[in-house]
């Protein structure tokens, strides 16, 4: 009988072992009681390596960040497959597989907790979108396919959901009982989005109260 030996994992390049350190030191204790020192020492690396590699500990971190942030998209893809009968629910159940995700410690501690304080509302929000409003933005696409939503209202309404989802997120992580704001947030996104899109597949047109001309310059 011939035996096969399985592949082996290709060996992790200095920058990849430096990020995985980085991510759980950064998700164990926090950006601010985390040295480059640590980082490197943990990685088997001289503090000069890390700078081979990184600019300084907020470009590692933010190397960090998007490293939770690959797994964050790679668990709801994995999550939402085959779960939908119908792309509202798609939606619903993506939404709520987001939450997941997000909830985990290292997602909490570096996309929530510190995230913003070390990115600034920009970098942070720069590096949000490509998951989280592609995310959505594709279940949207589904539902302009079918012709239940203008396919020129995408992008924004991605940008919005996108809005209301991050608010919910930080909701969660700063409340005082992580699990019932959970709860209560998770709820109130499916209401939100129900509501939203209870009419989608009626005949589009512009409601009566929405102008259809831009508005008139303000008199001097």
């Amino acid at each position: 009988m011939s035996m096969t030996s399985s592949p082996r994992a290709a060996p992790l390049t200095n920058r990849q072992r430096l990020v995985v350190h980085a991510r759980r030191l950064f998700a164990e204790k926090g950006f601010a009681e985390v040295s480059v020192d640590e980082v490197a020492a943990a990685a088997g690396l001289t503090k000069g390596a890390v700078y081979y590699q990184f600019k300084d500990k907020t470009d590692l971190f933010r190397a960090a960040c998007e490293s939770v942030l690959a797994d964050v998209r790679d668990k709801v893809d994995t999550a939402t497959m085959g779960q939908s009968a119908h792309h509202l629910d798609e939606i619903v159940i993506g939404a709520d597989r987001l939450y997941d995700a997000y909830e985990a410690p290292d997602a909490r501690r570096l996309l929530l907790v510190d995230g913003l304080t070390v990115l600034g509302v920009d970098g942070w929000t720069a590096m949000q979108e490509p998951v989280g409003i592609g995310l959505i933005a594709h279940a949207l696409t589904h539902l302009a396919e079918d012709g239940r939503l203008e396919p020129d209202v995408v992008p924004a309404l991605a940008h919005l959901m996108f809005g209301a989802f991050v608010q919910g997120v930080l909701r969660i992580a700063a409340a005082a009982d992580p699990q019932a704001a959970s709860r209560d947030v998770r709820r109130a996104t499916r209401t939100l989005t129900q509501a939203l899109f209870s009419g989608a597949g009626a005949p589009l047109k512009e409601p009566a109260w929405l102008p259809l001309s831009p508005p008139l310059p303000p008199t001097s």
